[in-house]
């Protein structure tokens, strides 16, 4: 099955100038996050205005698809938790949904799905629906005043398309939808791999950084479309539903948790030589590599293996998930993670 969300994409210098055409004098509401309405309220044209705040859950759907009952189109503006929640409300509501995203950290702006949490910011599941994304404006004005380290998390939560869909479907397939899915994962590792970025070139923006900016939102969002579940999540992004239980990790963004769930996965199934080349990125980009970066205790590593095990994304790879197999490999991970400092 194919699925893609997105009927417009417009990627430009004032991308959101085009926001008043592209809503033809429908009635429209603003469903935002605080910081993000901050960065980009002199951009936008005057609108009702709904606020988000923690997490992507059925609660928070259920209040503002009752307060969106009257309007004809909701635009979402925010990161991925604000686009997630939006995509839902639009369902429910049925009316289109325009999407500006105000950081780089995922591909939320462009799939047809939704990961949900509970009160607790505790990972529950991931919900695909039948979303039209009317447009999605990428600003560079916004998006280049945006944070760095959720461009960077996003770059690894990229990372993680051709890692995972490899150990789901192989490097090729006779499906040559499958196998169009498996090649752009492929260029997107190539291109993130090669390109220098810095906290300086980000707010620049290049073309260089352009690029990598598309490999996160549209780019990556089109891998699970067209390669469905032969190229979505797997032990990486396994690891990270695994985290989230844990207070020490809720400062930690999606994608830096991802790229932890990445060396486990790489080193539990004995991939040696992605491993190094996936912990050489990590180390050089400033994101954790060992459980101690990611503030566990002992205890709570041991605890961690447990849940790893049982995770269904992990559980899509056949491979030993015992405590004991798991745990090991947590603790390897920390002392080559370490002896490479």
């Amino acid at each position: 099955m194919i699925r893609q969300a997105v009927l417009q994409y417009i990627h430009e210098e004032q991308a959101v100038n085009r926001l008043s055409e592209l809503l033809r004098g429908r009635k429209a509401v603003l469903i935002h996050g605080e910081q993000a309405l901050q960065s980009s309220e002199s951009y936008l044209p005057e609108l009702p205005k709904l606020l988000f705040s923690g997490h992507c859950t059925d609660q928070q759907v259920t209040m503002l698809a009752e307060r969106c009952a009257t309007y004809e189109i909701i635009i979402a503006l925010g990161g991925g938790s604000v686009i997630d929640t939006a995509k839902q409300v639009a369902v429910r509501q049925n009316c289109p949904l325009i999407v500006i995203p105000t950081i780089v950290s995922n591909c939320a702006a462009w799939t047809p799905l939704s990961v949900m949490y509970n009160e607790r910011g505790e990972y529950l599941r991931f919900d695909t629906i039948p979303v039209v994304i009317e447009a999605l404006l990428l600003d560079h004005r916004i998006l280049a005043a945006s944070p760095y380290d959720y461009f960077v998390a996003g770059l690894v939560d990229t990372l993680a398309k051709w890692y995972e869909a490899r150990v789901l479907s192989g490097t090729s397939a006779d499906d040559p939808v499958v196998e169009s899915a498996l090649r752009m994962t492929e260029h997107c590792k190539e291109l993130i791999l090669r390109t220098p970025i810095s906290p300086e070139q980000f707010k620049d923006y290049p073309s260089s950084i352009q690029y990598l900016v598309e490999t996160v939102i549209p780019l990556a969002g089109s891998v699970g479309g067209f390669g469905d579940e032969a190229t979505r999540g797997a032990i990486g992004h396994g690891v990270h539903n695994a985290l989230s239980p844990f207070p020490s990790t809720k400062r930690i963004l999606h994608g830096s948790k991802v790229g932890y769930g990445l060396l486990i996965q790489e080193l539990l199934l004995g991939g040696t030589e992605s491993y190094i080349e996936l912990r050489q990125y990590l180390i050089e980009n400033e994101q954790p590599t060992t459980s101690t970066a990611l503030g566990l205790t002992e205890a709570e590593r041991a605890d961690l293996a447990q849940r790893i095990g049982q995770e269904p994304l992990c559980q899509l790879i056949a491979t030993d998930w015992s405590k004991a197999t798991v745990l090991s490999t947590l603790m390897k991970n920390d002392r080559q993670a370490v002896s490479t400092r």
